[in-house]
């Protein structure tokens, strides 16, 4: 999973050319930001991971049965929990409360969702010497743009919030 904001005072950093379209292209920006920007962006992952990737420990369980049952637990809670249509597997942490806390403490812009499927997709119609581990770095990669999930202004987003919005996604 991935969330991208462009939070308001970041830096535009060119990064290269990516594909839309067969002979489209555009330049994909990706923002340095602040040291406060860059605190809470580690923070809204911490609760991200925490709210949606609780696994258990292996070590922690007794046996690996225990391991078993505490996973399958937090996958079952997922299910219950989250919209049905939520393309994701969760493992939802045993503190439910912690879907309805808002994702971004200061942040209150726009927030865009993608994943890795959509974002890195290489483009086929390139020279084959790109391919060679050597030249992994001229592979020209073709991108799905994020899709917007949240509105400026809109009341603050919450984890259970965010996982609707991307189920409505489909």
């Amino acid at each position: 999973m991935a969330t991208e904001a462009s939070p308001a005072g970041a830096t535009p950093n060119p990064v290269g050319k990516n594909v839309v379209g067969q002979n489209e292209h555009y330049e994909r920006i990706c923002l340095e930001p602040s040291p406060l920007q860059a605190k809470e962006i580690e923070e809204a992952k911490d609760l991200l991971d925490l709210a949606l990737c609780s696994i258990p420990e292996e070590e922690d369980c007794d046996s690996k049965e225990e391991f078993m049952k505490e996973t399958t637990e937090a996958i079952e809670r997922g299910k219950k929990l989250l919209p049905k249509e939520f393309p994701f597997t969760s493992h939802v942490d045993e503190d439910e409360s912690l879907l309805d806390k808002q994702i971004f403490k200061e942040y209150s812009g726009d927030i865009y969702w993608n994943e890795c499927g959509r974002d890195f997709i290489i483009d086929p119609n390139q020279p084959k010497e790109n391919f060679k581990p050597e030249n992994m770095a001229k592979l020209v990669y073709r991108s799905l743009k994020p899709f917007k999930i949240h509105e400026e202004g809109d009341k603050p987003l919450t984890v259970k919030g965010m996982c609707e919005k991307v189920a409505e996604l489909k």
